[in-house]
């Protein structure tokens, strides 16, 4: 090889690695990936606080309005609808008869007066139907028919009496009376005398 051809060589090659060496030393501009962003661990809550039951005013039962002048101590209200001596309220007063019932009873013991006990039933029988429920009516017509010897249903219309009555004790009384005399006309004895007891239990006055 020449001289000259080295000189020119040398000079060409060291222009290479002069620019291999400045490619390398040029840094990466390509974007780097991000990181992953880590996830907020959640904060716990605490639960909320229970609400506090609010005390509620007391609820009396409404007092009886206090009259002027009025000294005597007021009662309250009984609760289940009886009285302080844990009794209940007496019964209502019995209802009056219609004026034809009390009319066709009063026919009926004319008709007794006069001997006519079979016209004194004919009323009470139409007196009857008007109100069916009366027991003083039955009894009535019980001693019609026992007047009449008719013991059978003498003691069948005073049971249907004594059905009625209640808390009637006087008249249920008159009406074991009359049960006592139609067994005795049958020939009942000791059925007539324990309709007597009976009788004499419920008398006014008596408990038993």
């Amino acid at each position: 090889m020449r001289p000259r051809d080295r000189s020119i060589r040398y000079p060409a090659a060291l222009l290479v690695v002069l620019i291999l060496s400045g490619c390398a030393a040029v840094p990466d501009m390509r974007p780097q990936p991000r990181a992953p962003v880590p996830t907020p661990t959640p904060v716990p809550q605490e639960p909320a606080p229970a609400p506090v039951p609010v005390p509620q005013p007391e609820v009396r039962a409404p007092q009886a309005p206090v009259i002027a002048g009025d000294t005597r101590p007021q009662r309250q209200a009984p609760p289940n609808g009886t009285d302080t001596m844990g009794q209940a309220p007496p019964a209502a007063a019995r209802v009056p008869p219609p004026p034809a019932v009390v009319a066709l009873a009063g026919d009926a013991d004319r008709h007794m007066a006069d001997g006519q006990p079979e016209r004194a039933a004919a009323a009470l029988e139409r007196a009857l139907r008007i109100a069916p429920d009366d027991a003083r009516l039955w009894h009535q017509l019980a001693m019609v028919r026992l007047h009449q010897g008719a013991a059978g249903e003498a003691e069948s219309l005073a049971a249907k009496s004594n059905s009625l009555a209640r808390s009637d004790r006087a008249l249920q009384s008159d009406n074991w009376r009359i049960i006592a005399q139609a067994r005795r006309l049958r020939g009942d004895e000791r059925g007539a005398l324990e309709a007597l007891e009976r009788a004499r239990a419920l008398q006014p006055g008596r408990t038993g």
